[in-house]
């Protein structure tokens, strides 16, 4: 418990006026909802679903309710607390026994979650609800300054064991969770860095500047996404991702003249493909010294967070796909919602 209750602490310490919040917590919940899905047994690509919530062209896929799955999850993620008028969620349940259980664990905020968690299991609730609830429930009590999408328990699952002690495996995979959540954070933070002095001395607010927060941001992004975000145009969206192709920030995956995909340089070897390295020095030659780019402040240009942008797109999604989501239980009606 002392070791999860110190990775959490600096965790949501590291949070605190970080400028790239907006794009770890959107990599952030991608990456939960395809653990998620997992841990129901639902076999997730977590770069299908950056494609998609770029709104990105992609191929049909037969997945079986696979994706529609962890788009549904990823608009709860998303969407505030149900109001009362509405049916309540399994989310809401699993917050309604962690809370039970915090009323009589007393400050031990992370015990009574983890009660809370196992106690909502053996009422027979689902494990995505519970997932969903330990980021709301450590954020409503004050552990973490908001939802952090990367504590959700499925280390928990993963780990446990039938005679095995429940809470302890809990903890740890908290433990796990917050560690790696707070390395992504500093490695995002020194890469968004690093991309910025690549892109040298502009000024504040060029569109360059603002086309690289996109990227790290979103991952995957073509230019007319680019173009809605900077209100520019296409052709104007394409040069700069060209640009910053030439810089080594992004990489084109689709080698065509339509429909051209980009995504960042620390995503192109998982999407097949390797970002261009810098020519070798010729034997005898001496390194010429880079020059060092002055100190700027750590300034998000702006906010590449996309929460309504998201949102809209997974309701058009969804919409679309009511059939998909019914196969596996999961309707626009069953929830409250029209």
């Amino acid at each position: 418990m002392e070791r999860a209750a110190k990775a959490v602490g600096r965790l949501a310490q590291a949070t605190t006026g970080s400028p790239v919040l907006a794009a770890w917590l959107h990599r952030s919940r991608v990456e939960a909802v395809a653990d998620i899905a997992d841990s129901q047994g639902r076999r997730v690509d977590p770069n299908r679903l950056r494609t998609l919530l770029a709104q990105v062209p992609t191929r049909a896929l037969r997945d079986w309710g696979a994706t529609m799955l962890a788009l549904d999850l990823m608009r709860q993620m998303l969407s505030d607390p149900s109001p009362p008028t509405f049916a309540p969620t399994s989310m809401d349940g699993a917050l309604a026994r962690m809370e039970e259980a915090h009323a009589t664990a007393g400050p031990a905020v992370l015990v009574a979650c983890g009660v809370g968690f196992f106690a909502h299991l053996e009422a027979g609730g689902d494990r995505s609800g519970a997932c969903l609830a330990v980021s709301r429930f450590l954020a409503a009590q004050g552990m973490t300054p908001l939802p952090l999408p990367c504590l959700n328990g499925v280390e928990a699952i993963r780990r446990a064991e039938p005679d095995g002690m429940w809470l302890v495996a809990f903890l740890d995979g908290i433990a796990r969770q917050a560690e790696q959540g707070e390395d992504g954070l500093t490695a995002l933070l020194h890469r968004w860095r690093g991309w910025r002095r690549r892109v040298g001395d502009r000024r504040s607010d060029a569109r360059i500047r603002r086309a690289v927060d996109a990227v790290a941001a979103e991952g995957v992004i073509g230019p007319a996404r680019l173009a809605a975000r900077l209100r520019c145009a296409t052709s104007a969206a394409t040069d700069l991702l060209e640009e910053l192709q030439r810089l080594e920030i992004a990489v084109e995956i689709t080698r065509r003249r339509t429909h051209r995909v980009f995504v960042a340089e620390d995503l192109a070897a998982m999407l097949g493909e390797v970002a261009p390295r810098p020519a070798v020095a010729a034997a005898g030659a001496v390194p010429g010294i880079a020059p060092v780019a002055p100190a700027e402040p750590d300034r998000w240009v702006e906010p590449a967070e996309g929460v309504d942008d998201a949102l809209a797109n997974l309701e058009r999604i969804l919409k679309r796909q009511d059939p998909l989501l019914a196969r596996y239980g999961r309707i626009a009606g069953a929830s409250g919602e029209e």
